[in-house]
Protein backbone atom coordinates (compact mmCIF):
# COMPACT_ATOMS: atom_id res chain seq x y z
CA UNK A 1 0.00 0.00 0.00
CA UNK A 2 1.24 3.45 -0.75
CA UNK A 3 2.02 5.63 2.27
CA UNK A 4 2.67 9.30 3.04
CA UNK A 5 -0.72 10.43 1.29
CA UNK A 6 -3.34 12.64 2.77
CA UNK A 7 -5.65 10.21 1.91
CA UNK A 8 -4.15 7.00 1.49
CA UNK A 9 -4.96 5.48 4.60
CA UNK A 10 -9.05 4.60 5.47
CA UNK A 11 -11.31 5.68 8.73
CA UNK A 12 -12.57 3.07 10.46
CA UNK A 13 -15.41 1.96 9.39
CA UNK A 14 -16.37 -0.29 12.30
CA UNK A 15 -16.26 2.78 14.76
CA UNK A 16 -18.19 5.01 11.87
CA UNK A 17 -20.76 2.49 11.75
CA UNK A 18 -21.27 2.26 15.25
CA UNK A 19 -21.68 6.02 15.87
CA UNK A 20 -24.21 5.63 12.95
CA UNK A 21 -26.13 2.84 14.48
CA UNK A 22 -25.94 4.61 18.19
CA UNK A 23 -27.55 7.96 16.60
CA UNK A 24 -30.00 6.24 14.95
CA UNK A 25 -31.10 4.49 18.41
CA UNK A 26 -30.80 7.68 20.05
CA UNK A 27 -33.26 9.19 18.22
CA UNK A 28 -35.95 6.62 18.09
CA UNK A 29 -35.29 6.52 22.31
CA UNK A 30 -35.88 10.25 22.12
CA UNK A 31 -39.11 10.09 20.30
CA UNK A 32 -40.50 7.73 22.49
CA UNK A 33 -39.32 9.23 25.83
CA UNK A 34 -40.57 12.49 24.93
CA UNK A 35 -44.07 11.22 23.18
CA UNK A 36 -45.54 12.42 26.75
CA UNK A 37 -43.84 15.56 27.04
CA UNK A 38 -45.25 19.03 26.56
CA UNK A 39 -43.70 19.66 22.92
CA UNK A 40 -42.06 16.28 22.46
CA UNK A 41 -41.91 17.07 18.51
CA UNK A 42 -39.59 19.96 19.97
CA UNK A 43 -37.27 17.57 21.80
CA UNK A 44 -36.97 15.70 18.36
CA UNK A 45 -36.44 18.31 16.17
CA UNK A 46 -33.41 19.84 18.71
CA UNK A 47 -32.19 15.98 18.71
CA UNK A 48 -32.16 15.28 15.51
CA UNK A 49 -30.59 18.90 14.87
CA UNK A 50 -27.54 18.08 16.90
CA UNK A 51 -27.06 14.82 14.97
CA UNK A 52 -26.88 16.72 11.87
CA UNK A 53 -24.55 19.37 13.50
CA UNK A 54 -22.42 17.16 15.24
CA UNK A 55 -21.92 14.48 12.02
CA UNK A 56 -21.14 17.54 10.33
CA UNK A 57 -18.45 18.57 12.48
CA UNK A 58 -17.19 15.32 12.74
CA UNK A 59 -16.88 14.95 8.93
CA UNK A 60 -14.88 18.26 9.28
CA UNK A 61 -12.91 17.06 11.75
CA UNK A 62 -11.57 13.87 10.11
CA UNK A 63 -10.48 15.80 6.83
CA UNK A 64 -8.34 18.54 9.14
CA UNK A 65 -4.95 17.15 10.11
CA UNK A 66 -5.20 16.45 13.25
CA UNK A 67 -1.15 16.97 14.28
CA UNK A 68 -2.47 20.81 13.79
CA UNK A 69 -3.59 20.83 16.66
CA UNK A 70 -0.56 21.04 18.52
CA UNK A 71 0.57 24.13 17.20
CA UNK A 72 -3.11 25.04 18.97
CA UNK A 73 -2.63 23.41 22.05
CA UNK A 74 -2.42 27.01 24.21
CA UNK A 75 -5.81 28.68 22.16
CA UNK A 76 -7.70 25.65 22.65
CA UNK A 77 -6.37 25.73 26.69
CA UNK A 78 -7.18 29.17 27.83
CA UNK A 79 -10.50 28.73 25.26
CA UNK A 80 -11.65 25.58 27.53
CA UNK A 81 -10.61 27.17 30.76
CA UNK A 82 -12.37 30.33 29.53
CA UNK A 83 -15.61 28.59 28.53
CA UNK A 84 -15.53 27.06 32.36
CA UNK A 85 -15.21 30.44 34.23
CA UNK A 86 -17.62 32.43 32.20
CA UNK A 87 -20.70 30.15 32.83
CA UNK A 88 -19.89 30.40 36.60
CA UNK A 89 -20.22 34.69 35.67
CA UNK A 90 -22.80 34.30 33.35
CA UNK A 91 -24.31 31.00 33.52
CA UNK A 92 -27.78 29.82 34.69
CA UNK A 93 -28.37 27.80 37.72
CA UNK A 94 -30.42 24.77 37.14
CA UNK A 95 -30.89 21.79 39.53
CA UNK A 96 -28.40 22.88 41.77
CA UNK A 97 -25.83 23.81 39.04
CA UNK A 98 -24.68 26.61 37.42
CA UNK A 99 -23.42 25.04 34.00
CA UNK A 100 -25.45 26.40 31.60
CA UNK A 101 -25.84 29.05 29.15
CA UNK A 102 -29.27 30.29 28.25
CA UNK A 103 -28.60 31.76 24.27
CA UNK A 104 -32.63 32.39 23.55
CA UNK A 105 -33.60 28.54 23.21
CA UNK A 106 -30.94 27.03 23.27
CA UNK A 107 -29.32 25.97 26.11
CA UNK A 108 -25.38 25.48 26.11
CA UNK A 109 -23.48 23.39 28.29
CA UNK A 110 -19.84 24.30 28.22
CA UNK A 111 -17.99 21.53 30.42
CA UNK A 112 -18.93 19.20 27.30
CA UNK A 113 -16.96 21.78 24.86
CA UNK A 114 -14.12 21.46 27.97
CA UNK A 115 -13.91 18.04 27.69
CA UNK A 116 -13.07 18.12 24.06
CA UNK A 117 -10.40 21.05 24.81
CA UNK A 118 -9.19 18.79 27.93
CA UNK A 119 -8.39 16.16 25.83
CA UNK A 120 -6.05 17.83 22.88
CA UNK A 121 -4.32 20.12 25.60
CA UNK A 122 -3.64 17.40 27.90
CA UNK A 123 -2.52 15.23 24.90
CA UNK A 124 -0.10 17.69 23.66
CA UNK A 125 1.04 18.32 26.98
CA UNK A 126 1.79 15.37 27.86
CA UNK A 127 3.43 13.75 24.26
CA UNK A 128 5.98 16.88 24.98
CA UNK A 129 6.95 15.72 28.35
CA UNK A 130 6.79 11.81 27.85
CA UNK A 131 10.31 10.86 27.85
CA UNK A 132 10.66 12.82 31.41
CA UNK A 133 7.17 11.70 32.62
CA UNK A 134 8.86 10.57 36.44
CA UNK A 135 10.53 14.12 37.22
CA UNK A 136 8.37 16.02 39.82
CA UNK A 137 7.93 19.39 37.95
CA UNK A 138 6.51 17.38 35.31
CA UNK A 139 3.70 15.91 37.38
CA UNK A 140 3.21 19.04 39.55
CA UNK A 141 2.58 21.12 35.89
CA UNK A 142 0.14 18.25 34.82
CA UNK A 143 -1.85 18.47 37.71
CA UNK A 144 -1.84 22.07 37.39
CA UNK A 145 -3.24 21.71 33.51
CA UNK A 146 -5.51 18.94 35.47
CA UNK A 147 -6.43 21.87 38.22
CA UNK A 148 -7.24 24.65 36.10
CA UNK A 149 -10.16 22.72 34.02
CA UNK A 150 -11.49 20.81 37.48
CA UNK A 151 -11.56 23.95 39.72
CA UNK A 152 -14.64 25.51 37.94
CA UNK A 153 -16.28 22.50 37.32
CA UNK A 154 -15.96 22.06 40.96
CA UNK A 155 -17.06 25.32 41.95
CA UNK A 156 -20.60 24.94 39.63
CA UNK A 157 -20.42 22.54 41.45
CA UNK A 158 -20.61 19.14 39.20
CA UNK A 159 -19.03 16.85 40.45
CA UNK A 160 -20.25 14.58 37.54
CA UNK A 161 -18.48 16.21 35.45
CA UNK A 162 -15.44 16.40 37.24
CA UNK A 163 -15.49 13.04 37.68
CA UNK A 164 -15.09 12.94 34.15
CA UNK A 165 -11.76 15.18 33.82
CA UNK A 166 -10.22 13.05 36.29
CA UNK A 167 -10.80 9.79 34.57
CA UNK A 168 -9.39 11.11 31.44
CA UNK A 169 -6.09 12.28 33.09
CA UNK A 170 -6.00 9.09 35.10
CA UNK A 171 -6.35 7.48 31.80
CA UNK A 172 -3.83 9.39 29.57
CA UNK A 173 -1.03 9.74 32.08
CA UNK A 174 -1.12 5.92 32.82
CA UNK A 175 -0.75 5.65 29.04
CA UNK A 176 1.82 8.03 29.00
CA UNK A 177 4.17 6.32 31.24
CA UNK A 178 3.41 7.85 34.71
CA UNK A 179 5.22 4.85 37.36
CA UNK A 180 1.98 3.04 38.87
CA UNK A 181 3.40 3.29 42.28
CA UNK A 182 2.24 7.13 41.46
CA UNK A 183 -0.97 6.06 40.56
CA UNK A 184 -1.58 4.36 43.69
CA UNK A 185 -0.01 7.00 46.12
CA UNK A 186 -2.79 9.36 44.24
CA UNK A 187 -5.32 7.77 45.02
CA UNK A 188 -4.51 7.30 48.98
CA UNK A 189 -4.30 11.00 49.48
CA UNK A 190 -7.53 11.25 47.32
CA UNK A 191 -9.42 8.51 49.77
CA UNK A 192 -7.36 10.44 52.57
CA UNK A 193 -8.80 13.47 51.81
CA UNK A 194 -12.82 12.27 50.66
CA UNK A 195 -13.84 13.84 54.33
CA UNK A 196 -13.15 16.90 53.11
CA UNK A 197 -14.85 16.51 50.04
CA UNK A 198 -17.66 15.44 51.69
CA UNK A 199 -18.11 18.33 53.71
CA UNK A 200 -17.95 20.77 50.42
CA UNK A 201 -20.92 18.60 48.88
CA UNK A 202 -24.16 20.59 48.31
CA UNK A 203 -27.01 19.02 50.47
CA UNK A 204 -28.76 17.49 47.29
CA UNK A 205 -25.23 15.82 46.41
CA UNK A 206 -24.65 14.03 49.88
CA UNK A 207 -28.57 12.88 49.73
CA UNK A 208 -27.91 11.67 46.31
CA UNK A 209 -24.71 9.35 47.67
CA UNK A 210 -27.31 8.43 50.32
CA UNK A 211 -29.68 6.84 48.35
CA UNK A 212 -27.41 5.33 46.40
CA UNK A 213 -26.76 3.12 49.18
CA UNK A 214 -30.35 2.66 50.46
CA UNK A 215 -32.88 3.95 48.12
CA UNK A 216 -35.66 2.57 49.95
CA UNK A 217 -35.17 4.50 53.08
CA UNK A 218 -36.76 7.60 50.40
CA UNK A 219 -38.85 5.98 47.89
CA UNK A 220 -40.81 9.04 47.19
CA UNK A 221 -38.20 11.71 47.51
CA UNK A 222 -34.50 10.83 46.66
CA UNK A 223 -34.52 7.02 45.96
CA UNK A 224 -37.91 7.68 43.33
CA UNK A 225 -35.63 7.93 40.45
CA UNK A 226 -34.03 4.98 40.68
CA UNK A 227 -36.51 3.00 42.03
CA UNK A 228 -38.28 3.51 39.21
CA UNK A 229 -35.63 3.16 36.81
CA UNK A 230 -34.60 -0.48 38.08
CA UNK A 231 -38.70 -0.88 37.59
CA UNK A 232 -38.70 0.10 34.39
CA UNK A 233 -35.56 -1.99 33.36
CA UNK A 234 -36.94 -4.91 34.81
CA UNK A 235 -40.65 -4.73 33.33
CA UNK A 236 -38.70 -5.13 29.85
CA UNK A 237 -37.69 -8.72 30.65
CA UNK A 238 -36.02 -10.11 27.53
CA UNK A 239 -37.79 -8.48 24.45
CA UNK A 240 -39.46 -5.61 26.31
CA UNK A 241 -43.12 -3.95 26.08
CA UNK A 242 -42.90 -2.82 22.73
CA UNK A 243 -41.66 0.15 21.63
CA UNK A 244 -43.53 3.09 22.93
CA UNK A 245 -45.71 0.83 25.27
CA UNK A 246 -43.75 0.97 28.14
CA UNK A 247 -46.09 1.93 31.15
CA UNK A 248 -43.06 3.52 32.91
CA UNK A 249 -41.72 5.92 30.46
CA UNK A 250 -45.45 6.60 28.80
CA UNK A 251 -47.55 7.28 31.86
CA UNK A 252 -44.69 9.69 33.31
CA UNK A 253 -43.30 7.86 36.08
CA UNK A 254 -39.87 7.39 34.67
CA UNK A 255 -38.27 10.60 35.76
CA UNK A 256 -35.81 12.73 33.31
CA UNK A 257 -36.26 9.83 31.15
CA UNK A 258 -34.99 11.39 27.80
CA UNK A 259 -32.03 12.52 29.68
CA UNK A 260 -30.20 10.96 32.77
CA UNK A 261 -32.56 7.47 32.42
CA UNK A 262 -32.43 7.12 28.66
CA UNK A 263 -31.12 3.60 28.91
CA UNK A 264 -34.03 2.82 31.22
CA UNK A 265 -36.41 3.66 28.17
CA UNK A 266 -34.65 1.17 26.25
CA UNK A 267 -34.56 -1.23 28.51
CA UNK A 268 -38.39 -1.15 29.36
CA UNK A 269 -39.34 -1.06 25.50
CA UNK A 270 -36.91 -3.58 24.28
CA UNK A 271 -35.80 -5.72 26.78
CA UNK A 272 -32.59 -7.05 27.74
CA UNK A 273 -31.78 -7.83 23.94
CA UNK A 274 -32.28 -4.14 23.60
CA UNK A 275 -29.60 -2.84 26.13
CA UNK A 276 -27.68 -5.62 25.19
CA UNK A 277 -27.54 -4.25 21.40
CA UNK A 278 -26.79 -0.23 22.81
CA UNK A 279 -24.16 -1.52 25.09
CA UNK A 280 -22.32 -3.60 22.61
CA UNK A 281 -22.15 -0.63 20.31
CA UNK A 282 -21.09 1.73 22.72
CA UNK A 283 -18.09 -0.85 24.14
CA UNK A 284 -17.43 -1.59 20.28
CA UNK A 285 -16.97 1.92 19.69
CA UNK A 286 -14.77 2.64 23.25
CA UNK A 287 -12.46 -0.39 22.41
CA UNK A 288 -12.69 0.75 18.76
CA UNK A 289 -10.78 4.15 20.27
CA UNK A 290 -8.34 2.08 22.56
CA UNK A 291 -7.53 0.00 19.20
CA UNK A 292 -6.84 3.26 17.53
CA UNK A 293 -4.40 4.23 19.84
CA UNK A 294 -2.65 1.38 19.90
CA UNK A 295 -2.52 1.10 16.19
CA UNK A 296 -0.62 4.65 16.50
CA UNK A 297 2.19 3.98 19.15
CA UNK A 298 4.86 5.61 16.41
CA UNK A 299 3.09 9.04 17.37
CA UNK A 300 2.16 10.07 20.84
CA UNK A 301 0.18 12.88 20.34
CA UNK A 302 -2.58 10.67 18.18
CA UNK A 303 -2.28 7.63 20.68
CA UNK A 304 -3.24 9.69 23.77
CA UNK A 305 -6.09 11.81 21.56
CA UNK A 306 -7.53 8.66 20.82
CA UNK A 307 -7.14 7.09 24.73
CA UNK A 308 -8.56 10.29 25.93
CA UNK A 309 -11.82 10.14 24.04
CA UNK A 310 -11.79 6.42 24.69
CA UNK A 311 -11.57 7.30 28.34
CA UNK A 312 -14.51 9.69 28.27
CA UNK A 313 -16.68 7.86 26.41
CA UNK A 314 -16.10 4.65 28.43
CA UNK A 315 -16.95 6.60 31.43
CA UNK A 316 -19.84 8.00 30.62
CA UNK A 317 -21.31 4.65 29.35
CA UNK A 318 -20.51 2.57 32.33
CA UNK A 319 -21.54 5.65 34.80
CA UNK A 320 -24.96 6.20 33.21
CA UNK A 321 -25.63 2.18 32.50
CA UNK A 322 -24.44 1.89 36.01
CA UNK A 323 -26.68 4.48 37.61
CA UNK A 324 -29.68 3.48 36.02
CA UNK A 325 -29.52 -0.13 37.32
CA UNK A 326 -28.61 1.20 40.78
CA UNK A 327 -24.58 0.49 40.71
CA UNK A 328 -23.57 3.43 40.30
CA UNK A 329 -24.67 6.80 42.21
CA UNK A 330 -26.60 8.94 40.26
CA UNK A 331 -24.38 12.39 39.01
CA UNK A 332 -26.41 13.43 35.43
CA UNK A 333 -23.74 12.27 32.90
CA UNK A 334 -25.47 11.51 29.50
CA UNK A 335 -25.19 8.40 27.63
CA UNK A 336 -23.05 8.67 24.77
CA UNK A 337 -24.68 9.50 21.46
CA UNK A 338 -28.34 8.72 23.29
CA UNK A 339 -29.51 11.13 25.79
CA UNK A 340 -31.09 14.08 24.90
CA UNK A 341 -28.89 17.35 24.94
CA UNK A 342 -26.95 18.70 22.02
CA UNK A 343 -24.15 19.99 23.54
CA UNK A 344 -22.97 15.75 24.51
CA UNK A 345 -24.23 14.78 21.38
CA UNK A 346 -22.43 17.24 19.43
CA UNK A 347 -18.86 16.64 21.11
CA UNK A 348 -18.96 12.86 21.63
CA UNK A 349 -19.29 13.15 17.17
CA UNK A 350 -16.70 15.78 17.30
CA UNK A 351 -14.70 13.16 19.46
CA UNK A 352 -14.85 10.65 17.20
CA UNK A 353 -13.95 12.82 14.65
CA UNK A 354 -10.62 13.47 16.18
CA UNK A 355 -10.17 9.42 16.43
CA UNK A 356 -10.94 9.19 12.80
CA UNK A 357 -8.57 11.84 11.49
CA UNK A 358 -6.01 9.75 13.45
CA UNK A 359 -6.80 6.63 12.07
CA UNK A 360 -7.15 8.12 8.12
CA UNK A 361 -3.43 8.96 9.34
CA UNK A 362 -1.87 5.84 10.40
CA UNK A 363 0.98 3.79 8.83
CA UNK A 364 -1.13 0.70 8.66
CA UNK A 365 -4.45 -0.29 7.94
CA UNK A 366 -6.60 -2.90 10.63
CA UNK A 367 -9.25 -4.52 9.79
CA UNK A 368 -10.24 -6.32 13.10
CA UNK A 369 -13.11 -5.44 15.65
Amino acid sequence: MKKGGLFSDKIDTTLFICVILLAISGIVTVHSAAASLSGHHRYVAVQASAYAIGLFAMICIIFFRYTYLKNLRHFIFFAGVGLLCAVLAFGKLTNGTQGWFEIGPISLQPSEIAKLCFIITLSAHLSAVKEKISRAKTLFLLFLHLLCYLAPVLLQPDFGTASVFLVIFVTEVFFAGVPVLYMFASGGILAAISPVIWHFLAPFQRQRIKTFFKPENDPLGSGYHIIQSKIAIGSGQIIGRGYMKGPQTQFGYLPEKQTDFAFSVIGEEFGFIGTIFITALLFITVYRCFDNARANTHDPFGELLCVGVGAMLMFHTVENIGMCIGIMPITGIPLPFISYGGSSVVTCFSAVGLVQSVAMRRRSVKFNI
